[in-house]
Formats: C-alpha cells, sequence, structure tokens
C-alpha cells in the first residue's frame, strides 16, 4: 500500500571530518566545519562556521529538537554553545567513518521517534539555494516514506571530478510531484578521469552530494542486510549510549568497522533515488572549490585577507590566495595556492590541490607538529 503522508523529519549532521585538505588553516585541533568558508577572515575566523551554516539550512525541515549533531568527542569544545539540545550532540569516541556515525544515529532516532525519517548532511559543505534545498529535503522525505527507498541528492555536474561518487538515473517517478525523481540505476565512486568525463557529458549522471534521505528504520535494515555484523555492534553501542553507559558505548564503538555509507549501503541498495539538486552545492573538500563561494576579482584570483587588506597584481590569473598580511602583491603567476598562518605556509599548484591531504597524512606519521 502506498503511504502519502510525510513522517517526522530529523536533520543528522556529520560533523567529524578531519579537513586535511584544507590545510593549513583547517588542523586536526580545529577542522574546517568549525570555520568560515576558507577560514574566514584572518587572523581571527571571523563569521558564521560552516557548522553553524549548515545547522541553520537544516531548521526549514527540522527543529533543534529534532536534530543531531554527531562529532569527535575531540571537539567538545567547539559543540557546546550550539542551538540544539545538549543531550542531541553525540561525540564519537573515535573516527569510524560515516556508515557506524549514521548507523548510530538511525537507531538513536527510532528509539526516540519510531518511523521517523532523518535527512543525512556533512556539516563542511555549502548550499547556495536554501529554499530550492529545503523544498527538495521535504520532497526527499515524503518519497522515502511513499516509495520505502533512500533519497539522494543528486547534484548536475559540470566538470569531470574525480574526486566524487556518480549517480546514474534510471526511469523517472511518475508521482513525485513539484519535483523530478528518478530511480537510481547505478551508484559509482569515485571514477578515473576517462570515466568521468563521460559521465559528466551524459546528462544522465549526477555528482552524489553526500546529503540523502531515508526512515531511520529504512537505513538500519539496509545495515542490517549488507553488514550485520556492523549492525549488531551498532545495536549494543546504542543501548549503552542510551544509558549513559559511556565505558561500555567507547568499547563497543572501537569495535565498528570502519566503513562509508556509500560503500556499506549506496553501492548495494536496490532501492535508491535520485533527486536532481540545482542548489549552488560545494563540497568544499579542497582550496579550488572557494572559487565557486568566494567572490573573485576580475583576472579570477580569490584574495583571503585581513579586513581593509589591499591587493596588487600584474598578469597573475586563478590564484587563491589567504594571508595575515595587509598587502598582497602578485606578479606573473598563475593556478597557484598560497595559504599563510601564524605557523605555516602552503604553496601549491591548484591542479595539485588533492594532494594536500596526502601531505598531510605523511608528515603526520613524521610526528604531526604542524597537524
Amino acid at each position: 500500500m502506498t503511504r502519502r503522508s510525510t513522517p517526522p523529519l530529523w536533520a543528522v549532521i556529520m560533523a567529524g571530518g578531519s579537513g586535511t585538505r584544507f590545510w593549513p588553516v583547517s588542523r586536526k585541533s580545529k577542522p574546517k566545519q568549525f570555520l568560515p568558508p576558507g577560514g574566514g577572515m584572518p587572523p581571527k575566523n571571523a563569521g558564521p562556521s560552516l557548522l553553524e551554516m549548515t545547522l541553520a539550512r537544516a531548521r526549514g525541515f527540522a527543529s533543534p529538537e529534532r536534530t543531531l549533531v554527531m562529532a569527535s568527542a575531540a571537539h567538545r569544545k567547539f559543540l557546546r554553545n550550539l542551538d540544539i539540545p545538549k543531550g542531541n550532540v553525540v561525540h564519537e569516541p573515535v573516527g569510524k567513518n560515516t556508515a557506524p556515525c549514521l548507523g548510530l544515529a538511525a537507531r538513536l532516532i527510532e528509539s526516540r521517534e519510531p518511523g521517523a525519517a532523518m535527512c543525512a548532511v556533512p556539516a563542511d559543505q555549502f548550499v547556495g539555494k536554501t529554499r530550492e534545498f529545503r523544498k527538495l529535503v521535504k520532497a526527499g522525505a515524503r518519497l522515502a516514506n511513499e516509495h520505502g527507498s533512500i533519497v539522494s541528492l543528486g547534484v548536475p555536474p559540470h566538470s569531470p571530478e574525480t574526486g566524487f561518487g556518480y549517480i546514474e538515473r534510471g526511469e523517472r517517478i511518475e508521482d513525485a510531484g513539484e519535483v523530478e525523481a528518478f530511480r537510481a540505476r547505478r551508484f559509482r565512486e569515485k571514477p578515473p578521469l576517462a570515466q568521468a568525463k563521460r559521465y559528466a557529458a551524459s546528462g544522465r549522471h549526477y555528482w552524489n552530494s553526500g546529503i540523502f534521505i531515508a526512515q531511520a528504520a529504512r537505513l538500519l535494515e539496509e545495515l542490517e542486510t549488507h553488514l550485520p555484523r556492523l549492525s549488531a555492534v551498532l545495536s549494543r553501542a546504542a543501548s549503552a549510549y542510551v544509558k549513559r553507559d559511556a565505558a561500555a558505548f567507547a568499547k563497543l564503538w572501537e569495535k565498528c568497522e570502519s566503513i562509508s555509507i556509500d560503500h556499506a549501503v549506496m553501492e548495494r541498495t536496490r532501492n535508491l533515488i535520485v533527486l536532481p539538486a540545482d542548489v549552488g552545492w560545494s563540497d568544499l573538500g579542497t582550496w579550488p572549490a572557494l572559487r565557486g563561494v568566494l567572490p573573485r576579482d576580475e583576472a579570477g584570483n580569490v584574495w583571503i585577507l585581513p579586513r581593509g587588506g589591499k591587493t596588487e597584481s600584474i598578469d597573475a590569473k586563478n590564484l587563491i590566495v589567504r594571508s595575515n598580511k595587509k598587502f598582497v602583491a602578485a606578479v606573473g603567476v598563475e593556478d597557484l595556492i598560497v595559504v599563510e598562518t601564524d605557523d605555516a605556509l602552503l604553496i601549491c599548484p591548484v591542479g595539485d590541490a588533492e594532494k594536500i591531504g596526502e601531505m598531510v597524512k605523511n608528515f603526520g606519521e613524521k610526528g604531526g607538529r604542524f597537524l
């Protein structure tokens, strides 16, 4: 029987990432979700953080009482004054990737409000069209309920990105109401460049935004089907968490397999719906992503300087420069990332931005002084 009602909807904000590709502004002690886009105005990082911006977007479809923030216990000091009940901030003892994170959230939601749906949203993304985003999330909750599906927001690709997963659409869902909706044919994780070019040009593929809506019980069923061992551990961990047995929770959490929700569920489920989401989305995964979020000058340069800072440039194009200095000059250079903090300086070709995370991992293994 088709279910036409929209279930109660929770927001689950995933705020446990390390943000290594935004080094040296994003650090282990304060990753990018706790900073404004690009680190904000140096040196004081003025402005709302990405997490605060994400919470504000979620207000359009979930109340504070129906909002969970899943974050690392190491970042407690950044989580104290959020505009949600304190009991809705879940501190993960160690990072275990998104499948355990969202599986635990689904268990907690189902225990508090059986039958509720959840919208999983990374805390470190940018969405320019808030109204359209909220409309899609609400439509997704209705479709998830009616079809018993997981509903993913798919971003129309404007370039062949190899750092994103892709969703291939199948047949159109005719009763989707005011939004376009399609059955998903395939979910592909991070393809090589040649394949990404074909996907971007096909008109049938969407970037995986990492945002999805599902009934909490439905997500738990998928985890039980595909990863029964993880599902069983999460069930016990959630029980310990609800009972406030911190030691038992930490011990059980340590036993969880570290795996993404994409690998655990999205690539395996047979009941996935994709909603095309032209909402001004950026995952802000690398420094070049700031070009779609922050102002650029006529030469395509992004300057992140102290208030009142000045620039002078000759034949300088497509730079991304963040500096504590009041005046920055550039001559005859292009496609560079230059990021200065109090204790570090990064210089990197734009085309090698994906390697920043790898570099941070390397020097982290050597002692991690600048992590």
